[in-house]
């Protein structure tokens, strides 16, 4: 989408909300405004990384290093409609139903626009230090800080987000994060049950889309406690925060740095496979992040010999890469793959991603002639719902493909998550709608067990 197109929408999302009737709750606008924003970076797409560590219960702080926007992406009065803060409230609305309640500063006298637009979207209301009105008394300040903790404790024990920046000023994606303040952590501290605080890293925000790939990544949520911090009185608070503004630099710088290849991520499964002590005997299972999470994978299966070789966010071709690399100086007994998952965000048809599975599982076999393969089916998921009909069409050419191959075998996944009446478990995912959760692993552990047991033996 280019950047005039993407202007002329954000603009009628502004006055969509200017507009609303005046009988309109603040939270039915918050909600309209979500979906509407979600739909506009869907058709530019967003990276999303670590969408795992989203916690499943409500009622978290979401944290956020805050970006500038574009000169370009004025919406009217010289506003600015700050595009990584309502990404973060889209993304919300999307894994929890509801967008959550984010912390934004109060206007400055001339900024009419801002003042219009927040008011109805009913945000907390805090003042910044480099947006304060000339003649505001610091008891004002003080009693709108009071405000600010009394609101925010209420939305969260009422399991409602809370959207902050703990920095009170944008940045540049490469100068991001500013320094930290200790309110929002302050909040947390005082709360019991305290909250969990989840950081979310953002980068490019500030480019014009067409221009950059905006990105986005989850990392996975604390409490103030794993520092140590009860009070918000503890003389250590201070460096705890500066502690968190450091690793948030760094996750940032991290971001930043293109790793189309996984090079890394590589790197890290090469240095596991040369601390494997046992080579013999070895079930490796490779894919994607449905493997790369299955963090318990060898006290699932203590009768193997495991390693896991998965890698988040992987693609058939990427797994096609990797391969020699990886699995050079091994000799597998079996290999479980995961895969094909990802490739459905290529607009790929299901016979063309179906291919691609039977060129890379032909690739493998010529590679290790006597090695078992078994394919794990791709699983349903609510997040790639409009998507059931394709998965199921790439299992069924996955499951034929294996009653041709006498060393190929698929694993039946995709049923195994389904309800009595064919539906998604929902008991079975984790807050993203995409990931195994615990009880997932399970039902996964019991198929890919029942698999190995039976043809693994008979091989021997």
């Amino acid at each position: 989408m280019k950047s005039a197109e993407f202007l002329i929408k954000l603009k009628g999302i502004f006055q969509e909300v200017i507009d609303s009737p005046q009988n309109t709750s603040p939270e039915e606008i918050r909600i309209n405004n979500a979906i509407h924003v979600r739909d506009l970076f869907k058709k530019i797409g967003v990276q999303i990384k670590g969408s795992e560590h989203l916690p499943y219960e409500r009622g978290s702080i979401f944290i956020y290093n805050h970006l500038n926007n574009h000169p370009d992406m004025i919406v009217g009065d010289q506003f600015q409609i700050t595009l990584d803060s309502h990404f973060i409230s889209s993304m919300l609305h999307t894994y929890y139903g509801n967008p959550g309640i984010r912390v934004t500063r109060h206007a400055l006298p001339n900024e009419k626009s801002h003042q219009m637009y927040y008011d109805r979207l009913g945000y907390i209301r805090v003042f910044t230090e480099s947006f304060i009105p000339k003649g505001t008394s610091k008891k004002t300040i003080k009693n709108e800080n009071k405000l600010f903790y009394n609101r925010a404790v209420q939305e969260l024990q009422n399991d409602r987000s809370l959207v902050c920046s703990p920095e009170g000023f944008s940045y540049q994606t490469q100068n991001s994060p500013g320094t930290f303040k200790k309110g929002v952590f302050s909040l947390a501290s005082s709360m019991n049950p305290e909250p969990k605080i989840v950081p979310i890293v953002l980068a490019n925000f500030d480019s014009l889309p067409e221009d950059v790939e905006y990105k986005c990544q989850i990392m996975p949520p604390f409490k103030m406690s794993d520092f140590g911090i009860y009070d918000p009185k503890d003389i250590r608070l201070n460096q705890v925060v500066k502690t968190i503004n450091q690793r948030y630099k760094r996750w940032v710088k991290k971001l930043c740095v293109p790793d189309e290849n996984f090079e890394k991520e590589i790197a890290v499964l090469q240095r596991r496979s040369k601390q494997k002590q046992q080579h013999q005997n070895l079930v490796v299972f490779y894919g994607s992040s449905t493997i790369r999470l299955w963090d318990h994978l060898q006290q699932d299966f203590p009768s193997y010999n495991t390693l896991n070789f998965g890698f988040g966010g992987a693609f058939i071709h990427s797994l096609s890469t990797h391969f020699e690399t990886l699995f050079y100086g091994l000799h597998p007994k079996a290999i479980v793959l995961y895969l094909g998952g990802n490739d459905l965000s290529l607009g790929l048809s299901a016979r063309e991603i179906t291919d691609k599975i039977q060129t890379f599982i032909e690739m493998v076999h010529q590679k290790f002639p006597s090695t078992i393969i078994f394919s794990i089916s791709i699983k349903p998921s609510f997040e790639r719902q409009d998507l059931l009909k394709v998965i199921q069409q790439i299992n069924h050419g996955t499951f034929a493909l294996s009653m041709q191959l006498p060393y190929l075998y698929q694993i039946q996944l995709y049923e195994a998550l389904l309800d009595e009446n064919q539906q998604i478990r929902s008991d079975v995912l984790l807050r993203d709608g995409l990931h195994l959760n615990k009880l997932g692993y399970q039902i996964l552990k019991s198929q890919v067990k029942k698999a190995l047991e039976k043809h693994l033996s008979e091989s021997d």
